[in-house]
């Protein structure tokens, strides 16, 4: 009898790779994660398939993510967001999202947002996968997003959250609390 040994493909070794940069980025909130692509676009595939639904304020970035299979849909229904976040009216209209419900509260959204990482407002994190504190520096989120943030988490209520700078991730999960420095 012979045995055939199905080999992954550069794609599969692609996306696994991005898979396990998005898994450590929740589990160590706020550790840089290093993303073998540049780009949401890489994240999006990675993650989503034809039982995903997402919305995308970027058209380009749209019509790509609909290559995996993802519902596109209105932007509260959607399990995953990729958004900018970097002025007052981008923020405001984030209000909308997925959030859960008691019963169901992995029933809310996640967010993919660019950002600089390394560079603007300074954030405390705690919570869990957190040694005490961490501070880190993101620039590209308007400082909204933050409160607004804050009124739409209440563990397990709330929204994860993914910011992509370049090759460069960091994740932050419903579970970690945010002090703005």
């Amino acid at each position: 009898m012979t045995q055939t040994l199905l080999l992954p493909t550069d794609e599969d070794m692609r996306t696994n790779a991005t898979f396990d940069a998005l898994m450590w980025a929740l589990a160590r909130p706020g550790r840089v994660q290093p993303l073998p692509f540049q780009g949401l676009l890489a994240l999006a595939e990675s993650l989503l398939d034809r039982e995903c639904s997402f919305f995308c304020t970027d058209e380009r970035l749209k019509a790509e993510i609909v290559g995996t299979g993802a519902n596109a849909v209105a932007l509260h229904q959607a399990e995953y967001v990729f958004a900018s976040i970097g002025d007052r009216a981008e923020v405001s209209a984030l209000s909308v999202m997925l959030s859960g419900n008691l019963l169901y509260p992995d029933a809310s959204a996640t967010i993919f947002a660019p950002a600089i990482i390394g560079s603007g407002t300074r954030l405390r994190l705690t919570g869990p996968g957190v040694n005490g504190s961490i501070d880190i520096a993101v620039g590209g989120v308007h400082p909204d997003f933050w409160a607004l943030r804050a009124e739409a988490t209440h563990y397990p209520l709330g929204w994860d959250i993914y910011l992509a700078d370049g090759a460069s991730l960091i994740g932050i999960p419903r579970s970690t609390k945010i002090e703005v420095l």
